[in-house]
């Protein structure tokens, strides 16, 4: 929907009134953990070096959700044959949980920064033993976030790995001593 240029008339008409519906049903939540040197899970360096961040200092799991009430709301939509408000939902919760992640993803690369380090990319846990263990490892449970039957609960969760490498230090070149007559 989001890759139309004009939107239907009827869709443009329900998209404010369904923004703030919208707003009012979501519970954004965001939270990473950090492992640093030898405590960096196997599996997480693993997935990293297959990405090409071989080498990290630390390794962080992200984790940003909007919780489960935009899929609960989207599953009523769709028995009441409601497709143009489903959509609609639909593209504001990916928006929604794509900004969660990544106001969390600049938390986490001010905290790289003090460390002297920066975190080029993140990349999105997606097989499930990855996804199953970095949930584990930060205690996602605990905020109602699991994996079930391969899928991610809620729906519109994003878990994302984070390697944190050093930054260069490259030496500036030395300017000419200026004469002065």
């Amino acid at each position: 929907m989001m890759a139309v240029k004009q939107l239907p008339e009827e869709v443009e008409k329900a998209l404010s009134d369904e923004s703030q519906l919208f707003i009012s049903h979501i519970s954004p939540l965001a939270f990473y953990r950090t492992w640093t040197g030898s405590k960096i899970p196997d599996n997480f360096r693993s997935l990293l070096e297959r990405s090409d961040l071989a080498k990290p200092v630390a390794v962080s799991v992200l984790v940003a959700t909007i919780g489960p009430h935009p899929d609960e709301m989207i599953s009523k939509m769709l028995l009441a044959g409601e497709t143009i408000k489903t959509q609609i939902w639909t593209a504001l919760a990916e928006d929604a949980v794509e900004l969660a992640l990544n106001f969390i993803f600049k938390l986490l690369c001010e905290d790289a920064e003090k460390d002297d380090c920066d975190i080029p990319d993140l990349v999105m846990a997606g097989d499930e033993p990855i996804l199953g263990e970095a949930l584990e490892l930060v205690g996602a449970g605990q905020e109602n976030v699991r994996l079930e039957n391969s899928h991610l609960i809620p729906r519109f969760t994003r878990v994302a790995l984070a390697a944190w490498v050093p930054v260069s230090k490259k030496k500036a070149p030395a300017l000419a001593a200026k004469k002065t007559n």
